[in-house]
């Protein structure tokens, strides 16, 4: 009894850094796709915005996210190209098609030049406070802000689709496997 607690203890460790189980990858990538909703939903607005350029512990959250969902999008781009023979083709290439298509528009380099520039834009806009509060329409304080805010809400409402589109598919195809498998 000994012997086999103290060898469950001992490959424990190794059984973390392994690749995840089929179920484990489905769970965690729409686990990860709502985790970002909710990061989304704070991002798109100006006080979000202030935060992730102000707050080196909200920026490395966020880039820690994005990079989890990469990783676990490969992972499953991985599993997809050798289980072919296991799943439907149509269903691999839409799911394969969403992962390319994120990796290529959306990845974490497009983001941080995009959100470098939105913070570039917030410090200016905080530097001249004082001149925009007495402008109005487009060229006051609040204008510029919501500017800001629509350039943000459409950046991120894209990612964010794209995101929900593979978790929608893995949700789909996993289903299906099960029935498949069983």
């Amino acid at each position: 009894m000994k012997i086999s607690v103290l060898a469950y203890f001992w490959v424990l460790p190794f059984w973390s850094f392994a690749d995840p189980a089929p179920m484990e990858l489905e769970a965690r990538v729409i686990a990860l796709a709502g985790h970002w909703e909710k990061e989304m939903e704070l991002l798109t607005q100006y006080h979000g915005l202030a935060s992730f350029c102000e707050s080196a512990d909200h920026r490395k959250g966020v880039y820690g996210l994005l990079d989890e969902i990469h990783n676990y999008h490969g992972l499953l781009y991985e599993e997809l190209l050798e289980t072919t023979h296991h799943h439907s083709a149509r269903t691999i290439r839409r799911i394969l098609k969403h992962l390319d298509k994120l990796e290529e528009d959306y990845s974490i380099a497009s983001f941080n030049a995009f959100f470098g520039e939105r913070c570039k834009a917030q410090v200016e806009l905080e530097a001249m406070a004082r001149q925009y509060k007495s402008g109005f329409g487009m060229h006051s304080y609040d204008g510029k802000i919501h500017v800001l805010e629509i350039e943000m809400h459409r950046y991120l409402k894209t990612l964010t689709k794209r995101i929900s589109k593979v978790k929608k598919h893995v949700s789909q195809f996993y289903i299906r496997r099960q029935v498949w498998e069983h």
